[in-house]
């Protein structure tokens, strides 16, 4: 059976059983980052991940959007986790016949996000390859009780975002399928598509406050992040508002798409999904007033499993598969 066949979320629960978890770690191995315990104080945070050209590389993207667009993937899942970034490192291999000013873009553009956002880029490692293959590590510290994991969703929480979705689901149709969205959407997709932005402090700022249980990055979409929670805390997640960017239901309207799939379905947006306890709302609402894209309420954590958008009143409920970014499909 090819590996295409299965997928990458069957694939990592075939080698669940190679994998070992570090004694007192906060991180099961399957969440977006791995945490190392040096003592009961501090733990060291690790995530990897890696781009690769022939199936990552959007058409007109430069070689220092590739580089900056490495480090805002690898860096991403540390700030989800509540972990402030410090240092990252970069695997760069290309084809040999590869143009050397295109290889240092790609290194300028890793440095330079990571200089403006305070992390150091510290070293890493080049070869050659038959494909551009970019891989980052990026490297944080925090106390235990700092890390926010998947897999604290309780019932009774409110289901929360940052941000809106659909801009890069538009991109991809723009880039990839040719269609024509108006001017200002257009530069808005763009912009989302090649120049991501994380908000650093949202979720480490709830956390400091005990306002979040469970967080997660949207790199693979809304839907497979929504499901994500929902298996790894055992839970159920009830959407009841979809936080759509405007002008995207226009688009699907025109283009006879379904505006669900383009919320639900794309990915690489980076906005943040995670659950606030109830009596923390009012102060987690106070603290992402002063974060980078806000908070938006969508939905609450209920006994069962599985995720589902509720129709008026709470009725209807319609599944959301865990449809999005598969590394071993690319979309499905």
């Amino acid at each position: 059976m090819r590996i295409s066949d299965i997928g990458e979320r069957d694939f990592l629960r075939k080698i669940s059983a190679f994998v070992r978890v570090p004694q007192d770690a906060v991180l099961q191995w399957d969440d977006d980052a791995s945490d190392i315990p040096l003592d009961s104080e501090r733990h060291v945070v690790i995530n990897v991940d890696t781009l690769v050209g022939s199936t990552d590389r959007l058409p007109g993207m430069s070689a220092a959007q590739i580089g900056r667009k490495v480090a805002v993937m690898t860096l991403s899942d540390l700030v989800a986790k509540g972990v402030q970034p410090t240092m990252m490192m970069l695997s760069l291999s290309v084809p040999p016949d590869t143009n050397q000013e295109e290889s240092l873009e790609i290194v300028r553009g890793a440095s330079q996000y990571c200089l403006k956002n305070g992390v150091q880029l510290i070293g890493g490692d080049t070869g050659l390859a038959d494909d551009l293959v970019v891989t980052g590590v990026a490297i944080g510290t925090a106390h235990p009780a700092e890390i926010v994991p998947r897999s604290g969703a309780k019932p009774g929480d409110i289901v929360a975002v940052s941000g809106r979705f659909g801009l890069t689901s538009v991109a991809f149709k723009m880039l990839l399928e040719g269609l024509e969205p108006p001017p200002s959407l257009a530069q808005r997709a763009l912009i989302a598509a090649y120049k991501p932005v994380i908000d650093y402090d949202l979720i480490r700022r709830l956390r400091s406050a005990s306002a979040v249980t469970s967080s997660m990055d949207s790199s693979d979409g809304l839907a497979v992040t929504l499901n994500a929670i929902s298996e790894h805390s055992n839970v159920r997640l009830e959407i009841e508002r979809i936080p759509m960017a405007p002008g995207v239901a226009d688009f699907a309207s025109a283009n006879g798409l379904d505006a669900m799939d383009l919320v639900f379905g794309g990915g690489e947006e980076f906005a943040l999904v995670f659950t606030v306890p109830p009596e923390k709302w009012d102060d987690a609402v106070e603290i992402s007033r002063q974060s980078t894209f806000g908070m938006t309420r969508i939905g609450r954590v209920t006994q069962g499993r599985g995720v589902v958008l509720l129709g008026e009143a709470g009725s209807n409920p319609v599944p959301i598969p865990p449809r999005g970014y598969d590394s071993f499909r690319e979309w499905s």
